[in-house]
């Protein structure tokens, strides 16, 4: 991208978008129909708030959801305010979708728009911090007693069923959390082709189930989180050797998800290149009004364990940090979605199609 498109990418994001406290959608939905539901597994990147129901608890206090549809009251997702997950059911024209754990099993049998089921923390790996959150084994299981249990109640005939899962979309990030054991990296080529494995079986799982649409975010660039950045020389550099060991992955992914399509019918998937979108914010952040390219928000200092606590005051504008605390803040969720849902230039599409026009 040059900077001319940033300049201009900048100005339409000004001028249309970032009223975030407001309720309106900040995506324009031409064909409401055409996704029927969304469902979501993964991490922390998308949780919003399974995770309050766990005795690890989530993030479950302010000053997360600080900037949430101006509630100012955490809502479990871990930021400042709305989710990827969330901008992208806002530009689908869905309801935000709602964790899985928060609701009744009366309320699942109500909802056919689609439920998060994403666990801050988990991975690809069934010990991935299985203590902690929901690993993904556990999510497509929570899932399978949907399609199984919950949806019978809404869609009478089986053939509805199999219609709507057929339709609806899948998005799926995780893998990050597999990289680091106790805080520790331990990231090689081995491991990421085992992860790439264990990925494919689990989302064959998931269209074992109905599902036939998915959206997939690579791995994001765990080198350039603050904690890592802090540490690195000069200091708030990424660590690219973490960075390195994650793009084997990353670089495989495409290649996995076009073999998936190969064999399995009617299967098809948008790529999400998060790794490359927070990589190029950190080099051109000025260009979207994001001047603090690696120091978190929350707390508002790179000094002490740089974890956001219940109350901590965070920096007074969130919408210049590129980060909250480990993760984005909403205005770059907001910029991420704008980029991969209207303009398509880090969402790469086999088959389907996010991308409208009116």
């Amino acid at each position: 991208m040059n900077s001319q498109y940033l300049i201009t990418l900048s100005f339409v994001l000004l001028t249309l978008v970032l009223p975030l406290s407001s309720a309106t959608n900040s995506f324009e939905s031409y064909d409401t129909k055409k996704f029927p539901a969304l469902y979501v597994f993964g991490d922390s990147l998308i949780d919003c708030g399974n995770n309050n129901h766990l005795p690890s608890g989530g993030a479950d206090y302010l000053p997360y959801g600080i900037d949430f549809m101006g509630g100012n009251k955490p809502t479990g997702r871990a930021t400042n305010g709305k989710t990827v997950a969330d901008f992208l059911a806002m530009h689908l024209g869905l309801p935000f979708v709602r964790p899985y754990l928060d609701l009744t099993n009366h309320q699942r049998n109500k909802i056919s728009t689609g439920i998060n089921y994403a666990s801050g923390g988990s991975g690809i790996l069934p010990d991935t911090n299985n203590v902690t959150s929901l690993t993904l084994d556990k999510q497509i299981k929570f899932f399978h007693s949907t399609v199984k249990h919950n949806l019978h109640k809404v869609f009478k005939e089986k053939e509805e069923i199999e219609m709507h899962l057929s339709e609806s979309l899948f998005f799926v990030s995780t893998g990050v959390n597999d990289y680091f054991h106790n805080g520790t990296f331990r990231g090689n080529k081995n491991l990421a082709l085992f992860l790439l494995n264990e990925f494919t079986l689990r989302i064959q799982r998931i269209y074992n189930l109905g599902a036939r649409k998915f959206l997939v975010n690579n791995i994001p660039p765990a080198g350039c989180f603050p904690s890592k950045a802090i540490r690195a020389r000069p200091r708030g550099k990424c660590d690219e050797k973490i960075n390195k060991a994650i793009s084997f992955y990353n670089r495989r992914l495409p290649e996995v998800l076009h073999e998936l399509q190969s064999k399995l019918p009617g299967f098809s998937f948008v790529h999400a290149d998060l790794f490359g979108f927070l990589k190029g914010v950190r080099e051109t952040g000025k260009s979207y009004g994001i001047v603090e390219t690696w120091k978190p928000c929350c707390p508002n200092t790179i000094y002490g364990d740089l974890k956001c606590h219940p109350n901590t005051v965070p920096c007074p504008n969130r919408d210049t940090h590129l980060f909250w605390d480990e993760h984005p803040t909403q205005i770059v969720n907001q910029i991420y979605a704008w980029l991969c849902f209207n303009e398509g230039t880090i969402c790469k599409s086999w088959g389907l199609k996010l991308i409208y026009h009116a």
